[in-house]
Order: structure tokens, then sequence, then C-alpha cells
């Protein structure tokens, strides 16, 4: 059974912080964070190593990746020009596709699809595809 789904898109730069990344961009991102701006709990080392910048799809965790895929394209609609610039000068665009899931007797962890526009949006840019599975059992 899935317990839970999520879609952000997310740029990374060693240059620019998370606020340049949104006037460039030109979209609020969901929530932020610049680079070494914490230490890591176990090993005291500063955290994230980039700056990052992340948009999730808005949509609840039950939604289907694919609704929340559409939803993240939808809100950069009109930035993917920008966002290829950055990803050319040396930042890092990922759409990233997670999901958790216990095995049980209903367990039916589905497939993942992307559909042409979103792999074009990809590909146009620059941009990486992450998914991330995790099997809480």
């Amino acid at each position: 059974m899935i317990v839970e789904q999520r879609v952000y898109f997310m740029i990374q730069s060693d240059e620019l912080d998370p606020g340049r990344i949104t006037q460039y961009v030109g979209v609020e991102p969901t929530r932020s964070e610049a680079k070494e701006s914490r230490r890591g709990r176990k090993s005291e080392r500063l955290m994230p190593p980039r700056h990052e910048w992340m948009l999730d799809s808005g949509l609840a965790a039950t939604t289907s990746l694919d609704e929340q895929v559409e939803a993240v394209m939808n809100q950069l609609a009109g930035a993917w020009d920008r966002i290829g610039e950055l990803a050319a000068g040396g930042a890092t665009a990922t759409l990233v596709m997670l999901r958790s899931f216990e095995p049980g007797e209903h367990s039916s962890p589905g497939g993942l699809f992307l559909n042409e526009e979103a792999i074009s949006f990809l590909h146009r840019v620059g941009a990486h595809l992450w998914i991330d599975e995790y099997d809480l059992s």
C-alpha cells in the first residue's frame, strides 16, 4: 500500500542563493535552504552543500504522482527557458518523484509515468529526474 507520494522540482546552485534563484525564475519556491546554513545531526558537517530552491506540487501526499507532476509543471509554465539558462550556467535542475509504501495483502505500488510533455520540458532545460522509493516494511 502506498503511504506517501510527493513530487517537487529542485534547483541547486553553488553561486546563486535561493533569493536570486527566485528572482531569476520568477516563481516563489515552496521551500528553500541556503548553502551550509545548518549542521548535520550526526556528522556536524555544514549542510546542504549547495543552495537549494524547491517547488512542491501543493497537492496531498495521496494524490497520484501523475497529477503531482502536472501540478509542478503548470506552476513552472513560462519559466522553463529561465530554468534552462540556470542549468546551462552550472545550476542543477531536478524533478524529484518519491513514494513510500508498506507491503501487505493490498500492496500495489503501481508504476511511475511521465507524459511526453513533461519529458520534453525536462529535456529542454537539461533537468534530471530522480525517482526515490522507500519500502517501509
